[in-house]
Parts: structure tokens; C-alpha cells; sequence
């Protein structure tokens, strides 16, 4: 009896032991949000770092970042100096990580043409993932006025206001 007790013993002290600190619990997988807050930063980072003085943007939960409405666009030679961290943007995720839905599509290509015809002649179709790809053009337009006035005469196939731009093709 007294070996039972014993084993028994040694082995809650060694689990104990264990759960206090033995071996490292696995590091949490970072949130969508997480890895989208570390790659804006390095985007940030690499505009300021050749000239252009980016404000740290908001991110959401689902990784999508927000500047504030002054916020130039970034000169054409700090899109290109950047776009390797530009590319590793993570790509919109919509419904819970679900991908997009042939209506959805649909309603990007149609926006994607609408925008054409109000004087955005480069914009292109969104991506399968329903992005739009970050062409230089795309990024180098940002917030412009001709953006935001070709934006709202084509609301009506961007319901939701939200422009997601993906890596580039």
C-alpha cells in the first residue's frame, strides 16, 4: 500500500511540476488582426523610411486598416520601395474567413467597371479571393478626390463601402 501511495505521490508531483513550469506551453497563433497590425507596421515603417510620413492606421479585428481622411497617397517611388511589404498585406476576409460568393463577385466586377467609366481606366477586376489587386496604379490613387467621387457614383455595387485591395497579380 505504501508503494501505491508512493507512485501515486510522485506522480502528482511531477505533473505538478510539469503544469508549473516545466515544459513551455505553445505559443498562441497570432489573430488576424495581430498579423495584420505587424504588416501595416512594416509597411508604415518602409514609407517613412524613404520620405513619406504615414500615420499608424486603426486595424480592425478582421485585419482591415483605416488612415485617417488626410492622409495623401504615397509618391509612386515609395510604392515601389515598399511593395514587398505591401504584398504580404493579409487579403480581405469576408464572413468569418469565408470566401467571397458568386454574388459577390459579380458585384465587384460590375464596380470594377463602373469605376472605369467614371474616369479610373486602370482599375481591375477583383481577385477570385475578391480583392483587388494592388496594382501601383491602385495604390498610388489612394484617397484621391477622383477616387471617392467615382466610389460614390458606383456605390450601388459596393454595398458594403469597404474597398479590400489583395497582393498584386
Amino acid at each position: 500500500m505504501r508503494v501505491l501511495v508512493a507512485l501515486i505521490s510522485a506522480t502528482v508531483l511531477a505533473t505538478s511540476c510539469a503544469a508549473l513550469g516545466g515544459a513551455p506551453a505553445p505559443a498562441p497563433t497570432p489573430s488576424v488582426r495581430e498579423r495584420a497590425v505587424a504588416a501595416w507596421h512594416d509597411v508604415v515603417q518602409c514609407a517613412r523610411d524613404h520620405g513619406f510620413n504615414a500615420p499608424d492606421p486603426q486595424v480592425d479585428d478582421q485585419g482591415n486598416a483605416t488612415f485617417p481622411a488626410d492622409v495623401g497617397k504615397p509618391p509612386d517611388d515609395v510604392m515601389r520601395a515598399c511593395e514587398q511589404f505591401i504584398s504580404r498585406l493579409p487579403a480581405a476576409q469576408t464572413r468569418s474567413g469565408e470566401g467571397p460568393t458568386p454574388e459577390d463577385i459579380r458585384l465587384g466586377r460590375q464596380f470594377a467597371a463602373c469605376l472605369r467609366q467614371n474616369g479610373l481606366s486602370y482599375w481591375p477586376d477583383p481577385n477570385s479571393d475578391g480583392t483587388f489587386p494592388a496594382t501601383p496604379e491602385v495604390a498610388a490613387e489612394g484617397k484621391s478626390e477622383r477616387f471617392m467621387a467615382a466610389g460614390q457614383a458606383c456605390a450601388q455595387f459596393h454595398p458594403s463601402g469597404r474597398l479590400f485591395i489583395g497582393a498584386a497579380n
